[in-house]
């Protein structure tokens, strides 16, 4: 037993390494992106020049033999059927977890105003949907709904007028069942059965049978991420996902079965996931690292679990809660678990994380499934300058300004020294006339 759980996870000390040293030594091995690149950059420049027949050829070589052009887009017959399909519990949990997120959604959207802010001068702010979404769902895999809930539901939110889901298909050409069923509970009739970098570039180019759109947002694998990179600034793109993470700052007061069992929950999305427990308590370590041993030990799907952990896991013992707060940031995770007593040392402390997640009683599916906030959330440390999914995503801000004769004409001796200094005389001129 004590050999396992020595191999399960590294453990890192904050006595013997410092908090940067310990990040470096948990980022990820360099992957060979440049080749990967090259791949995509092929795809993408044949569905700009090709079109329809790209798009064909391609999806054919990857995902389904046998498609058509016609039957890469889902019947209302096939969303129909999908929803038959599926058990009414789970239906149901898909409309209370939609009920959720569009109540969370409701609540980040912004107010547009306009008011005088100075005599004669007003400002203001409005907000504007993007016209049209395309929200990516993998479904090579497996049947993963959630993620079409929490993308979909805030562009409903924020009132964009065409949504568009899209992801890959199974080598028989269908998608699956819960993934059709959550699209027709929410109204949305235009599916695509296209993955990675193909459905990227048609959606951002558009051709004839795959119409184009505004923005592109979802977790896609490697080339429909580095398709989204390449494609930006074609169409507009919500970030660049990469594995999923979690860490947890624990002081002991949460049961360690707990624990190991959000570990290892974290580990199931893939090998590359990322596990982090960051404690001051050694003892409490052990008796995590021990459960997750326990419970690996019992897992149907030990390897695959064992490697992510060996990989990507880690146990962090620092001095106290404040260093814990200080290598939380540092690692910036998608996911922060607080399994504290209290908040009131490490909460004020905490500045990148994409969730946090507090109390014994808050775990991460609760995030992924059901409570309301978007489980779209920055990976790879972009949680320091970057947020989860939102309506913000799917809205402009457009600045409003109206300024009457008497505050232009008090501002332009500040308006037009600003102008000549940048010798644009045209501006400075713009302003005068109206003020002579």
């Amino acid at each position: 037993m004590v050999h396992l759980i020595t191999m399960t996870m590294r453990v890192f000390s904050t006595s013997e390494l410092s908090l940067a040293a310990i990040n470096r030594a948990l980022l990820p091995a360099a992957a060979d992106l440049a080749r990967v690149q090259g791949i995509v950059d092929g795809i993408v420049a044949r569905v700009r020049d090709e079109g329809d027949a790209a798009v064909l050829a391609l999806t054919r070589e990857f995902d389904w033999a046998d498609a058509t052009l016609d039957a890469l887009r889902v019947t209302p017959d096939e969303l129909a059927r999908a929803r038959a399909a599926v058990d009414p519990a789970v239906l149901a949990a898909m409309d209370a977890s939609a009920a959720h997120i569009r109540r969370y959604h409701e609540r980040l959207m912004p107010k547009d105003w306009f008011e005088e802010t100075e005599p004669g001068l007003w400002l203001g702010a409005r907000h504007t949907s993007v016209d049209s979404v395309a929200c990516y769902v993998p479904t090579r895999k497996a049947s993963i709904p959630s993620s079409l809930l929490m993308s979909v539901v805030p562009a409903q939110v924020a009132g964009v007028p065409r949504i568009v889901v899209v992801g890959p298909c199974r080598a028989d050409g269908t998608m699956p069942e819960g993934v059709l069923a959550a699209a027709d509970l929410l109204g949305i009739t235009e599916v695509y059965k296209l993955g990675g970098a193909v459905a990227m570039a048609a959606m951002a180019f558009g051709t004839a049978t795959f119409p184009k759109v505004d923005k592109i947002v979802g977790p896609a694998n490697i080339f429909g991420t580095l398709a989204k990179k390449a494609l930006y600034g074609e169409v507009g793109v919500d970030g660049l996902y990469g594995p999923s993470e979690v860490a947890i700052i624990a002081d002991g007061s949460v049961p360690a079965a707990w624990i190991a069992t959000d570990l290892l929950s974290q580990s199931e999305h893939g090998e590359d996931s990322q596990s982090v427990l960051i404690t001051p308590d050694a003892a409490y370590a052990d008796a995590v690292q021990a459960e997750v041993a326990r419970q690996l030990a019992a897992s149907p799907r030990a390897k695959y679990l064992g490697t992510a952990l060996a990989q990507r896991g880690a146990v962090i013992i620092v001095r106290d809660l404040p260093e814990a707060a200080a290598m939380a940031n540092l690692l910036a995770p998608e996911h922060l678990e607080l399994a504290l007593r209290t908040f009131d040392v490490v909460f004020p402390l905490l500045r990148h994380a994409g969730s946090i997640l507090m109390g014994a009683y808050s775990p991460v599916p609760i995030g992924d499934y059901y409570a309301g906030p978007s489980h779209v959330l920055p990976t790879g440390r972009t949680a320091r300058f970057s947020s989860g999914l939102g309506v913000m995503d799917f809205l402009k801000r457009t600045s409003l300004l109206q300024a009457d004769p008497a505050w232009l004409t008090a501002a332009q001796p500040a308006i037009t020294a600003l102008a000549d200094h940048e010798g644009l005389d045209a501006h400075a001129e713009s302003v005068r006339a109206r003020t002579k």
